[in-house]
């Protein structure tokens, strides 16, 4: 950490000159590790013809003051620099609530909590059991069985719906599961361990989703987009990103420069991206 504001400080419980000098990684909680290793350089975007790291909303735990979790959605730029790699992260409070579903390798859905029913529009347990995974989670991914759950599929990003149409983003970790109580036939790195149990197996995911919907939008100096992530576009302002990249920032938001008075308090002033 080389410079952080008083948000910051105050979101952490540390007072500047306690945060520099610090990585950054040492606030992740130790649960969410994995997740901050897998986003920490999951993607790239290339900008002007350089390829630029970033982190689009995750959400982590950090450690406060009082060893307390604080779920934060995390966006990450990366800032051009000839010698040293910097970046800027923004870290955003957020409010979390958890579900769980259980569904077969074919995708119908064989059990799930009041949770998960009422966030898709359902009032009953009833009316879930046996919907498709997909007619509410359409983009998960599901992974074969036999085999351990590759990385990238055992943590994921989707967007869910509602029993009326309506799209929201949540994030699920999937885990194997057996059909009857007996759970000997699971390793515990998720291998199955005879293939004559694969017919009782299932999936069950852990599904989570979080109140805000907020985004990074990168722009130039005069204003033109240059960054967008593709969800977040299509969720928040219902276009595309290739329909965003190269407009101004006022196609989006008329009144952005009606009040960019720099703030001690909330800004820092930033290096050009």
């Amino acid at each position: 950490i080389l410079v952080a504001n008083d948000r910051a400080c105050r979101l952490l419980g540390c007072s500047s000159q306690e945060l520099i000098g610090q990585k950054l990684s040492h606030f992740i909680s130790k649960c969410s590790q994995e997740l901050w290793g897998a986003v920490d350089g999951e993607c790239s975007e290339t900008v002007d013809g350089e390829c630029s790291s970033m982190v689009s909303g995750a959400v982590v735990d950090v450690i406060g003051h009082l060893k307390e979790k604080i779920p934060v959605s995390v966006w990450q730029r990366q800032i051009r620099s000839k010698d040293t790699q910097r970046c800027v992260v923004v870290l955003e409070p957020v409010e979390r609530l958890s579900a769980s579903v259980c569904f077969r390798v074919d995708g119908e859905i064989t059990s799930c909590d009041l949770v998960f029913a009422r966030l898709h529009g359902y009032p009953t347990l009833e009316e879930v059991i046996g919907l498709h995974i997909k007619d509410l989670i359409p983009s998960v991914q599901i992974p074969p069985l036999g085999k351990k759950i590759p990385k990238s599929l055992r943590i994921q990003r989707a967007v869910g719906r509602s029993r009326e149409g309506n799209m929201f983003p949540l994030g699920l970790k999937l885990q194997v599961s057996l059909l009857e109580e007996d759970q000997a036939g699971v390793q515990r790195d998720e291998v199955l361990q005879t293939e004559g149990s694969l017919p009782g197996c299932q999936f069950s995911a852990t599904v989570v989703v979080f109140s805000t919907i907020s985004g990074l939008i990168t722009v130039r100096s005069d204003g033109i987009i240059c960054g967008i992530k593709d969800s977040f576009a299509l969720m928040l302002f219902g276009y595309e990103k290739k329909e965003l990249l190269g407009k101004n920032i006022t196609f989006l938001i008329p009144g952005f420069y009606n009040n960019m008075e720099r703030r001690s308090e909330c800004s820092l002033p930033l290096p050009h991206l």
